[in-house]
């Protein structure tokens, strides 16, 4: 898919209404391609907590949404961006999830912090990886859409 270059009031537009827009909750997080269920982690593993939307599990609930008129070629890429995203943030809040308990406890039992920075370490490069694949699942899933469709996936985000 060519590269689009949008003009910079459109992009200026796009950056504020990110920042301005929280996490919308995801009702459904299915795929189509395979079959199995996904639910997103209970705590949310990134370093930028609801500053920026989860387009694809915004999509996944306008699928069919005929304003949106998604074509086939599009559902296709963005199921693959959205699995792919999936996995890899499901897979970095498991490993996260025993690290942070651990944290907690040696914390809470009185470990000196300077005895603890090689875990707050490994947690923050977990995170960070975390918000990578965010920043790509958005990079990606804009890329896919045409300036109608991205406009009306915003509008939605915001209205909840």
């Amino acid at each position: 898919m060519p590269k689009k270059i949008l003009p910079s009031h459109v992009l200026a537009t796009m950056v504020a209404a990110l920042l301005l827009i929280s996490v919308f909750p995801i009702n459904s997080e299915e795929t189509d391609n395979d079959s199995t269920t996904m639910k997103p982690p209970a705590r949310k593993p990134f370093l930028v907590a609801g500053k920026m939307p989860h387009l694809t599990g915004i999509l996944k609930q306008h699928w069919d949404d005929p304003d949106l008129a998604l074509t086939s070629e599009q559902q296709k890429v963005l199921l693959e961006i959205r699995a792919n995203t999936m996995s890899a943030v499901m897979g970095l809040a498991q490993e996260l999830e025993p690290l942070e308990s651990s944290l907690a406890q040696q914390a809470m039992e009185g470990a000196p912090p300077e005895q603890l920075a090689p875990l707050v370490d490994t947690i923050s490069t977990l995170k960070t990886r975390a918000t990578m694949v965010h920043l790509t699942c958005l990079h990606n899933t804009m890329e896919v859409l045409d300036d109608r469709q991205l406009t009306l996936l915003l509008g939605e985000s915001e209205t909840h």
